[in-house]
């Protein structure tokens, strides 16, 4: 007959825990690799119901570890409200807590959003919002896009926009271009435009060619797209690159582009890259 299991009171869980934990710490500060076996000793610790009391009692390197985020998620399993206050509020939780709430809360957007209304401004909001809208930019981009008019204005915000432009145009063009056309500043549109422009160009570059040349006059912003597009296009399509590369405005830019076409290109076909360079009028 098998011998039951020897029941430990929460008190006695918490101590196994912590001894567990100091004995795994110490092996990472000495340069010791992750340790699978460790962490499933630990989480085989933890009982239903448990979590909350477990995950409170954890020093900040205890809580920042990946035991501390198995904790952390089963507490999100059972009142997802509450651990996120937790978090929010917890001047030891790191980015990585921040991020395991946040996937639970993408799961459930049209709860998030009325969370987000219960939610002091503040730094943690704005990582959060962060944290939460980049797992939803390819699944949900228009729920991505409510978040990101929560964020505050800046170098952060517009790098999200433009990553929501360019994950957007690869899985819906007409959505995320009808998106792109109706935003008021035409700094920032341009800015998406361009985002997009770079993106489309894995599939189609020549569209993604003509989209850039008929919506961006800013001059900063063309030219990085260009050679971005470029150096896409011209892995496919060394002669449509070419082409492409010949109709830039005199200056700078072009020089740099015909430089990119030919150096990929005399790599992969030498006899067709010196044939059209030879081919060049003298002013390029």
């Amino acid at each position: 007959m098998r011998r039951p299991e020897f029941a430990r009171s929460l008190a006695e869980t918490r101590t196994l825990i912590h001894a567990k934990m100091r004995q795994w710490l110490a092996v990472q500060a000495a340069g010791g690799d992750d340790n699978d076996h460790s962490m499933q000793e630990l989480e085989a610790l933890l009982a239903n119901g448990d979590a909350v009391d477990i995950i409170q009692s954890l020093s900040p390197d205890e809580l920042n570890t990946p035991f501390g985020m198995e904790v952390l998620g089963q507490w999100t399993q059972t009142d997802l409200v509450s651990a996120t206050n937790w978090v929010a509020t917890n001047q030891n939780a790191m980015e990585d807590l921040t991020a395991v709430v946040a996937q639970n809360w993408a799961a459930r957007p049209a709860d998030l959003m009325d969370y987000l209304s219960q939610v002091p401004e503040g730094a943690w909001k704005q990582n959060f919002l962060l944290e939460t809208a980049s797992l939803l930019t390819t699944k949900n981009p228009e729920t991505a896009l409510s978040l990101a008019q929560q964020m505050s204005p800046g170098s952060v915000q517009t790098n999200f926009l433009q990553s929501v432009a360019g994950d957007w145009i690869s899985s819906d063009p007409t959505a995320a271009l009808a998106w792109i056309r109706q935003v008021d500043d035409p700094v920032l549109q341009e800015q998406l435009i361009a985002a997009a422009a770079k993106s489309y160009a894995l599939t189609n570059p020549a569209q993604a060619a003509d989209l850039l040349a008929s919506s961006v006059k800013s001059p900063d912003v063309v030219n990085d797209a260009a050679l971005s597009i470029l150096s896409t296009w011209v892995a496919h399509d060394p002669q449509g690159a070419a082409n492409w590369a010949t109709l830039f405005p005199r200056g700078d830019t072009q020089s740099a582009a015909i430089n990119l076409v030919s150096n990929h290109w005399l790599q992969t076909d030498p006899a067709s890259a010196s044939q059209w360079v030879q081919s060049l009028p003298t002013q390029f």
